[in-house]
């Protein structure tokens, strides 16, 4: 018997998807550190992109995990 039989939790499988959108988070932040250089806007866009992106990814594999869980 595996060990995933005695356990009654589901544990999600490990991704990149958080660490995706912390780093949109802090592009983001650090695009908004006062500054009179035109490439703050470039920063918190590419945050911003980067960010959405992650989320993205991060509930459309949270979704499919989900659909796939067995039925107990």
């Amino acid at each position: 018997m595996s060990e995933s039989e005695h356990n009654p939790y589901h544990l999600p499988q490990p991704s990149a998807q958080p660490i995706i959108t912390s780093l949109g988070i802090a592009l983001m932040l650090a695009g908004l550190v006062p500054d009179s250089r035109l490439w703050r806007m470039a920063l918190i866009s590419i945050g911003v992109t980067t960010l959405v992106i992650g989320l993205w990814l991060w509930i459309s594999d949270a979704m499919d995990e989900y659909r796939n869980l067995p039925d107990d």
